[in-house]
């Protein structure tokens, strides 16, 4: 076997030069076995000299990949070339030693010398940087679907307060019950539109960062929410909750806008009449579950994955309401540094549920 640091002891320089790249560079024979590397390589699969010289390079590779990888090596040596592997959305996947897995951009090169040509793999771990733009990718696809399911609902209100106003207008032998009635949808149309800039408002004026935690006093929030819904809506259920909540720290005005949307969402879908309990409990991680159980239909699996994100994907009939309120729900127990959760069989009623920091 060729003893590679040979070829290099006259080169001290190069070999200085390559220890001190930010990069990981790895040298390997055609037959794809480890010859060299820099201390950036080790470090970044947490291997040690001597577990990586000699061994193939596939050890550094998801065992899925070795297979195209192999194939990928043989014809590299048939005519080897510079070029960049990983870049853009090619990126590659890397093992590191105990088998945790790694995005890597991986540049490719290559030196003759009177022994053989060798390959060489400069690499950079960017595993950050992929998680970044997944979340960025994720969080704009939750964006689109906020704007659509404003977009929809204002309009939609608009167009009822349009509507009606020019039934009014035009036609002047209706009785006044019916100028009444129609009066009465314009008003509850402007509330809606009126409830939907508020929390689209109460959510946007405020950043994280300004937002101070306090203990939260729970039951008063939950009656301040309460105060909000129409005496309509509110006398159709049965709301039941405890005297005293488990405590944690969060916002008030934000909280009370989720209770408030979860507790409507409740009473739209609940059964006939509606029936509500609401609790809390604590969890094994340090957070506190606060809670609204409904006597509705449930939710199938599909429906829950949608519902805080594009409920008007549910189709026509499913959204009963504006659908924009679960979707607030999620954005603002995510700035609080907790999650929304929805637990549902169909035919059992459903449990949607928010997590905050104890």
């Amino acid at each position: 076997m060729i003893d590679f640091s040979e070829i290099f002891n006259d080169r001290l320089s190069v070999h200085k030069l390559i220890e001190s790249l930010s990069e990981g560079v790895i040298f390997i024979n055609k037959f794809g076995e480890i010859i060299r590397v820099n201390q950036k390589s080790l470090d970044l699969f947490a291997y040690q000299k001597d577990e990586l010289i000699g061994q193939n390079i596939d050890i550094l590779i998801p065992s899925r990949f070795k297979k195209q990888h192999y194939f990928h090596l043989s014809t590299y040596f048939d005519q080897p070339k510079i070029r960049p592997m990983g870049h853009s959305t090619s990126k590659l996947l890397g093992c590191k030693k105990d088998g945790t897995e790694i995005w890597l951009e991986i540049s490719l090169s290559y030196i003759r010398t009177k022994y053989d040509v060798f390959g060489m793999a400069f690499i950079t771990d960017i595993t950050t940087r992929v998680l970044a733009e997944n979340e960025l990718i994720k969080q704009n696809l939750e964006l689109d679907a906020y704007a659509h399911t404003i977009a929809h609902e204002l309009h939609s209100q608009l167009n009822s307060i349009i509507g009606f106003s020019q039934i009014l207008q035009i036609n002047d032998r209706l009785t006044k019950e019916k100028k009444d009635e129609f009066l009465e949808m314009i008003v509850q149309s402007g509330f809606k539109m009126n409830s939907i800039i508020r929390e689209m408002l109460l959510f946007a004026n405020r950043k994280k960062e300004e937002v101070v935690k306090t203990q939260l006093a729970m039951k008063d929030i939950i009656l301040e929410a309460l105060s909000r819904i129409s005496p309509t809506e509110k006398n159709s259920a049965q709301i039941v909750f405890p005297a005293q909540f488990e405590k944690s720290k969060g916002y008030a005005p934000w909280i009370e806008e989720v209770w408030f949307n979860y507790i409507r969402n409740g009473i739209k879908y609940g059964g006939n009449p509606p029936k509500l309990e609401i609790g809390s409990n604590k969890v094994e991680n340090g957070y506190i579950k606060y809670w609204i159980k409904d006597n509705g239909n449930g939710l199938s699996e599909r429906e829950c994955e949608l519902l805080f994100i594009d409920p008007q994907k549910l189709g026509n009939g499913f959204v009963k309401g504006h659908g924009l309120g679960l979707s607030i729900v999620k954005r603002i127990v995510k700035k609080l540094d907790g999650w929304v959760k929805i637990e549902s069989i169909p035919n059992q009623g459903s449990t949607f549920s928010f997590y905050l920091p104890k």
